[in-house]
């Protein structure tokens, strides 16, 4: 890795110059400043860990919540999070500035470059996620909502989905349940690399596997009737067998797909149990109550920015760590005992 002395040569300032940029111990002119972050940038000079940290004075008393909209996000979990993040916050005195551009890599490099925040949480964080890479090159610590594929640099926070599935496995299990079907979010989603809906269905195929059940599943492309009958339909057709259903959709996905059970004849809970993976603990209010293990935001969201003051007051853990939350399961009777074919 190149060292200060190149740094300070690209970007035709002293060394002394390129330590204030990446300290902030003295005030440095905007022009200057994104000169020497550029030449840094471009012979790969980061600042370290430590450096972030003694930079991060936290006398902005500012957060950017970094959280790109794109055409596969669910609102009602988008809105969660953002109200976890934002109310831990307040209740330590700092202001959440939200992030939304699609993209999220230039416009987070460009705010946290201006020294207008302390620090930034990452949400919706991808497998491979351009912002934990660009973390690397910043200025102000960062801590991410989601584990990416490399997340060296940065703390990572998110609820254990591996646990989540091991659960839901192990309860079907219980119950005698061999036949799995798992119905996800839209393809897309995956497609994209959508963090907790991949390791969840992973972690679900997995642990099934490992207990000699077997998981049939299909993506949630629609939300009406004629949809999830068609869904049911092929489900069916490629695995009669199938008596439990582990719902990775949209409450409102999930509500078709009962109905479409109704229409079929399936009784639930009795001919079809039924789990929502990954909701928002309201799946009490479907046409049936469902047990649910659901995410929790808040908690989520309020540890994120607990790491993140921990990290500006100097009391972080290593970079590169990464925590995970249990969730638990909310029993309400839609999973029974398989009782076998009529």
């Amino acid at each position: 890795m190149a060292g200060i002395q190149e740094v300070a040569k690209r970007a035709g300032v002293a060394m002394s110059t390129v330590s204030y940029v990446m300290s902030g111990k003295r005030s440095v002119s905007g022009e200057t400043k994104l000169r020497v972050l550029q030449a840094a940038r471009e012979l790969g000079y980061y600042p370290n860990a430590k450096a972030k940290i003694l930079r991060a004075t936290g006398d902005v008393n500012i957060l950017a919540l970094s959280s790109p909209m794109h055409a596969w996000t669910y609102y009602t979990n988008y809105a969660a999070f953002f109200f976890g993040v934002a109310n831990r916050a307040r209740q330590h005195g700092y202001e959440v500035l939200l992030l939304m551009d699609e993209d999220g890599t230039d416009e987070l490099q460009r705010i946290s470059d201006s020294g207008l925040v302390d620090g930034a949480v990452l949400l919706d964080v991808a497998v491979n996620d351009s912002r934990v890479e660009m973390a690397k090159t910043t200025l102000v610590p960062m801590v991410s909502i989601g584990i990416s594929s490399d997340h060296s640099s940065v703390i990572s926070v998110d609820l254990d989905f591996e646990q989540m599935a091991k659960m839901a496995v192990n309860r079907a299990l219980i119950l005698g349940h061999k036949h799995i079907l798992m119905v996800g979010s839209g393809l897309s989603s995956y497609e994209n690399g959508s963090n907790f809906l991949i390791r969840t269905r992973d972690s679900v195929k997995h642990y099934a596997a490992c207990s000699g059940m077997q998981v049939s599943f299909y993506t949630a492309e629609s939300s009406g009737r004629q949809w999830a009958e068609g869904l049911l339909d092929r489900a069916f057709e490629s695995d009669p067998d199938i008596s439990a259903l582990f719902a990775q959709c949209g409450l409102e996905q999930l509500e078709s797909l009962l109905s479409a059970c109704q229409a079929r004849g399936l009784r639930v809970p009795y001919d079809l149990s039924v789990l929502a993976l990954g909701t928002l603990g309201n799946a009490a209010n479907m046409t049936i109550p469902i047990d649910e293990i659901p995410m929790l935001p808040f908690a989520v969201g309020g540890r994120a920015v607990e790491i993140l003051l921990d990290m500006l007051a100097g009391k972080c853990k290593d970079v590169g760590t990464v925590e995970t939350i249990p969730s638990k399961y909310l029993k309400r009777g839609s999973m029974v005992p398989f009782v076998g074919k009529k």
